[in-house]
């Protein structure tokens, strides 16, 4: 029987926290906003999921521009602010970091597939159009319009029986659940020493076919493990400058 193993895909330290991932699984690529800590400027990165860069370090002078998302090789971002003169705004940039369009009289208000939703910054409510982001164009909702992201997986916290396999390990809190394919895999923190390592067992319905350790030596738990696009996970380490992706 060939022994069940997982392969970390890649690792990628930055200069600044992360301050938010955005993936798109049609595409295969991620991207990450960092914030400069003197100007609190975004700073951009795209990996694709076999760790190659495909931008590096494209910083957005205005402060108030955040990362929404990524489709169709484009950088989706808003432009928050609460006080004047703060305007709102969506600007798409292309993944070699040239903006591609910039609407300063609309709001952000949803991301779908291939489509984004906004609003005439006149109006507060009522009144949504569509823009086609690989065209640029306004497109009606015809129905088909559905939920972005839905190849993004989350794992969700389990207090039900541990299986047998897991029952000797002195886990910390709860451990965290998803599927990869036909095998489970399960996320959970253990303590040694006063300091904290997250470990990832894999498992089919029967037994257990291994364990590694994905973080260790960490002051506290992380709040949330990972996200998973189909047999891939990807983590964030806990000083949150360094991004981690398995294939499991």
């Amino acid at each position: 029987m060939t022994k069940y193993t997982t392969f970390k895909t890649f690792e990628k330290d930055f200069p600044y926290q992360i301050w938010k991932i955005v993936a798109d699984a049609a595409t295969q690529q991620i991207a990450i906003e960092l914030r400069d800590t003197e100007s609190t400027c975004a700073i951009l990165y795209i990996f694709d999921f076999e760790g190659n860069e495909v931008l590096k370090h494209k910083q957005i002078d205005e402060k108030e521009w955040t990362l929404e998302a990524i489709q169709h090789h484009t950088l989706i971002l808003k432009r928050v602010g609460d006080t004047q003169p703060v305007k709102e705004g969506i600007l798409f940039i292309d993944s070699g970091g040239t903006p591609r369009c910039l609407w300063q009289e609309y709001t952000w208000i949803d991301t779908y597939r291939d489509t984004i939703k906004v609003r005439h910054r006149n109006f507060q409510s009522g009144f949504e159009e569509y823009i086609d982001i690989k065209t640029l164009k306004k497109t009606p909702d015809t129905g088909i319009i559905k939920e972005y992201c839905g190849a993004i997986k989350m794992p969700v916290p389990y207090s039900g029986v541990l299986p047998t396999y897991l029952q000797h390990i002195a886990i910390e809190d709860r451990p965290w659940i998803s599927r990869a394919e036909n095998n489970i895999l399960w996320s959970y923190h253990i303590k040694e020493n006063e300091r904290y390592n997250l470990n990832l067992s894999i498992s089919n319905n029967s037994k257990l076919l291994m364990t590694v350790c994905l973080l260790s030596d960490m002051p506290k738990m992380i709040p949330q493990p990972y996200f998973q696009i189909e047999n891939q996970i990807f983590l964030m380490s806990y000083n949150k400058r360094r991004i981690v992706s398995y294939l499991v």
